[in-house]
């Protein structure tokens, strides 16, 4: 018998009841929490992943400006606590 990651095993098992994107999204909901610190995790949240691009709400343009020069750091972070390469950039929107 081979050994298998169990996200290897969820993943599929995930996708055949259709919420593997929901799943991945709040994931990355809590780890952006983790990330930025709960300071700041209460003026911003992530919304959406669509084809590798975070959309993170932030409460003020001085917030989102702070994130997008942290970015590098925000995406390699949050991609560890997911254990997968799921962001490859940033966007930001007012909430």
């Amino acid at each position: 018998m081979t050994e298998q990651r169990l996200s290897d095993l969820i993943d599929p098992a995930l996708r055949g009841l259709g919420v593997r994107v929901q799943v991945r999204e709040e994931r990355l909901r809590l780890a952006l929490a983790d990330v930025v610190g709960a300071g700041l995790a209460a003026m911003c949240r992530a919304e959406r992943l669509d084809r590798g691009v975070l959309v993170i709400a932030t409460a003020n343009t001085a917030l989102a400006h702070q994130l997008q020069m942290d970015a590098p750091r925000v995406i390699d972070a949050l991609n560890q606590r997911v254990g997968q390469d799921l962001v490859r950039r940033i966007r930001f929107k007012a909430m």
